[in-house]
């Protein structure tokens, strides 16, 4: 282990984490460590340096991004479906989580990064609510289950993300450290 690959290591510990810290507020942090895995990559070919990663390696990494992706939504829609809603609730669980999302990063832009978390779990809510609202057999009081549950899944889905993604950054500093 050289003193190059240790500050290679390092930099991208620190870097990673900051990635880690945007995913845990709905923003696509785990695809920036994708990034920034090829952007090193990238910069020790046009130094003429050894690479840091494999291509397994980075395959890896993107892999585990798509697939904290995936849960992330199957977890809203599982958590809408648990709490009793029906497809079009579901549905809406997983829409209004991603508009949510967005509707919340501008209008919630005063509480700094955290608003784009509080919409993404709003708008799972309120499209479980409104998907299972068109059915129109049940009072808009039962429907209270299915969208607790759609922001509840949506949590969790953050979670098994989050979780992903730092298996994803353990991969990124250890090639860094042992190419």
């Amino acid at each position: 282990m050289t003193m190059e690959t240790m500050v290679l290591a390092l930099v991208m510990a620190v870097l990673g984490g900051g990635c880690l810290v945007l995913t845990l507020l709905t923003l696509p942090g785990n695809w920036l460590i994708v990034l920034l895995a090829a952007g090193v990559q990238g910069w020790a070919m046009a130094a003429g340096k050894p690479l840091p990663y494999s291509g397994w390696t980075l395959a890896a990494i993107a892999a585990l991004a798509l697939a904290g992706e995936l849960a992330e939504m199957g977890m809203g829609a599982a958590g809408a479906r648990a709490g009793g809603a029906r497809g079009r609730g579901v549905w809406g669980a997983v829409l209004g989580s991603i508009v949510g999302a967005l509707a919340g990063t501008v209008l919630l832009a005063f509480i700094p990064l955290a608003g784009t978390l509080v919409g993404a779990l709003a708008g799972a809510a309120i499209g479980a609510f409104i998907g299972e609202l068109t059915y129109g057999d049940r009072r808009a009081s039962s429907l209270v289950l299915p969208a607790a549950g759609a922001a509840a899944g949506r949590f969790a889905g953050l979670l098994v993300k989050f979780a992903v993604g730092a298996l994803a950054w353990v991969l990124l500093v250890g090639g860094a450290l042992w190419p």
